[in-house]
């Protein structure tokens, strides 16, 4: 049997079934990956400013259904965070892609971004320049951590 000292993290960094819980920055990584679909639910909300809330952040349309489609795969994993002891072979597939996924969607929401400042022709927006700035910077964290390959692994 394995000790306490051969764990790689600390024991309440792991669930009751064993597996190693997201931490709070993987959440936000996936919070953030569906930011479209988090932004078109907020502008549903607020009818009156909803169009305007859109129109900031999504000045092209398009853009928006291109966000939310790429909102998808963290809708999946965080739906299946809480599935993974399951014996689903299929579930399981998927969770152990999870961070290939999340890669994927972070890379293309940067070209994405890139494209629309090109567009504007470099025109400064602090809502575009922090967006682009969270999604370098979360990118990385999903590509670096080892917490996340290992949250990935299990």
């Amino acid at each position: 049997m394995c000790e306490e000292s051969c764990l790689l993290y600390p024991i309440n960094a792991y669930d009751d079934h064993g597996l190693l819980k997201l931490n709070k920055m993987l959440w936000l990584a996936l919070i953030f990956n569906a930011k479209a679909l988090v932004i078109f639910v907020m502008a549903g909300v607020s009818r009156t400013q909803g169009g305007q809330l859109l129109e900031l952040i999504y000045p092209l349309r398009d853009t928006l259904y291109i966000g939310m489609v790429l909102g998808m795969p963290a809708l999946l994993l965080m739906w299946l965070s809480g599935q993974r002891n399951n014996n689903n072979k299929v579930l399981h597939y998927l969770w152990q892609h999870g961070k290939k996924l999340l890669i994927a969607a972070y890379s293309i929401d940067f070209a994405l971004q890139i494209y629309h400042l090109v567009l504007s022709q470099g025109a400064f927006s602090w809502v575009r320049a922090l967006t682009l700035l969270l999604t370098v910077w979360l990118g990385l964290y999903l590509v670096r951590s080892s917490r996340v390959k290992d949250v990935f692994a299990h």
